[in-house]
């Protein structure tokens, strides 16, 4: 119970910073659990049931703001409803094939799997030095492209090592959304696409749900809504770009440590 635990800790704080919370869950997967990348890329889609609803909870008015909308106005959805379908649609058609394709090879790779996402998780680190610095755009001025250029930075984030917020609000900085308006709209990104993620993994025949998985998604549920708010201000602040570049800098090293060592031994 333990490392599931761990799992579900992990999800819950990392879920909320630009460092790809998948990719490390992956990795610590690995490590702990012994298993392939594959099960570690499942088990990551999995926690995706806890973080989800702590972001509805955390963001309640305005997911109840784009429900109302919903309801009342199908045919004129208001620039944040239609961006959050625009984006969600474009996630789905780049992410689910690729999804699908690296559980298919991931195992197949071995360590190389480790050094992918170390290598994703080194352009996630130089997005973060380099991202844009914003402008004064609100979610009233989202437009059909800003959810195209979104849904395909959250469809590539799929693969471990790449962050799907930081992927996500760079893109929405490029196009000059003001910062913490890029911070909220990401998250709000991040709930149908989150619970999609963690539905695969439930219907998934290698994946089992088991007490451990229920009991992390529980852990990253109560972690996440405790944490949200502190997060999201440090994320606003701090750049995580030297952070995130040396844990991938340092995952590809010791994979290939480990590669050479038992090519030599």
């Amino acid at each position: 119970m333990g490392p599931a635990l761990l799992l579900g800790l992990l999800q819950g704080v990392l879920e909320w910073l630009p460092v790809s919370s998948e990719g490390m869950v992956v990795v610590v997967y690995s490590l702990v659990f012994e298993g392939g990348a594959a099960g570690g890329i499942e088990y990551a889609l999995w926690l995706h049931a806890g973080t989800a609803p702590s972001a509805l909870v955390a963001f309640r008015g305005e997911a109840a703001g784009i429900l109302r909308d919903v309801l009342t106005r199908p045919a004129k959805p208001s620039p944040l409803t239609a961006f959050l379908f625009v984006s969600t649609l474009i996630s789905g058609v780049i992410g689910l094939p690729l999804l699908l394709y690296l559980t298919e090879v991931s195992d197949g790779l071995s360590s190389a799997a480790m050094a992918i996402v170390g290598a994703a998780l080194l352009v996630t680190g130089a997005l973060q030095l380099r991202r844009p610095i914003g402008g004064a755009r609100t979610r009233g001025d989202l437009s059909g492209v800003d959810g195209l250029l979104a849904g395909v930075s959250q469809g590539a984030a799929v693969i471990p090592g790449l962050s799907r917020s930081g992927l996500t609000v760079a893109a929405l900085l490029w196009r000059n959304l003001d910062r913490r308006e890029a911070l909220v709209i990401s998250f709000l990104m991040s709930v149908p696409a989150s619970l999609t993620a963690a539905a695969y993994a439930w219907t998934s025949d290698s994946f089992s749900v088991s007490a451990e998985a229920l009991a992390a998604a529980a852990v990253a549920f109560v972690i996440s809504l405790a944490t949200i708010r502190v997060l999201m201000a440090v994320a606003e602040r701090v750049n995580f770009g030297v952070f995130v570049m040396a844990a991938g800098a340092g995952i590809v090293a010791g994979t290939a440590l480990l590669t050479f060592g038992s090519a030599t031994g």
